[in-house]
């Protein structure tokens, strides 16, 4: 995170100015990095600028300790399963139900896909196994948020097996508070991030999700090509 104009400000007789500069310098480059995804992702959405929409939210303003203990209040009150996954210990049963299901498969490209605390799981065993995976498809996920890559088992970056992933999400969706994935999962060129409209009363529904022809798209033509 950027450090404020205060920080970066040389105190008298201060001699680091050479390495104050560098420092200035890598956060800006990091903003602009940062910035230039979600300009991407907005490009590529290819909807009007929703009236009164606000950019997405970063991570809350707490040294780490702070933020979980904030994480974990917030999603034992609003997001049970949530809660349940990271600290109520149904972590590795919800992700052998997904390694089940892969291990049952016999051939043919593999697109995964995944919604809400579901991009967790399937995330996770994909890190794990670095299994190939033609696509993976997220949306409406939390993987944005830095409150919950603190709880990944392994540091953010696209799982080694998958060859492309596609994020979605809807601006107005409280579960994706932040929308790019792109600069904190690696390698970048294989990320793309996407705005969409999803009307559910929630803007968070998976049909609705599942229903816009960027997130179908990819998914039909991959099947379509091995038929």
């Amino acid at each position: 995170m950027a450090r404020t104009l205060e920080e970066a400000r040389p105190e008298a007789g201060d001699t680091g100015l050479e390495a104050r500069a560098g420092t200035d310098e890598s956060a800006l480059a990091d903003w602009l990095r940062d910035m230039t995804y979600l300009a991407d992702t907005l490009a590529l959405s290819g909807e009007p600028d929703e009236p009164g929409a606000e950019l997405p939210l970063e991570a809350l303003p707490l040294p780490r300790p702070g933020r979980t203990a904030v994480f974990r209040l917030l999603v034992k009150h609003a997001f049970k399963d949530v809660h349940a996954y990271f600290f109520g210990g149904a972590g590795p049963a919800m992700r052998e139900v997904v390694k089940e299901q892969l291990d049952g498969l016999d051939g043919g490209p593999l697109v995964v896909v995944g919604h809400s605390l579901g991009t967790i799981i399937a995330y996770e065993v994909l890190m794990e196994q670095a299994r190939e995976v033609e696509l993976l498809v997220t949306v409406g996920s939390p993987l944005a948020i830095a409150e919950v890559q603190d709880h990944l088992a392994r540091p953010p970056a696209v799982p080694a097996g998958v060859a492309s992933w596609r994020n979605a999400s809807d601006l107005r969706d409280l579960v994706a508070l932040d929308h790019t994935l792109r600069p904190e999962y690696a390698p970048a060129e294989r990320v793309t991030d996407l705005l969409v409209t999803n009307d559910s009363s929630n803007h968070h529904g998976i049909s609705e999700y599942l229903a816009q022809h960027e997130v179908r798209a990819p998914v039909q033509r991959i099947f379509d090509g091995a038929g």
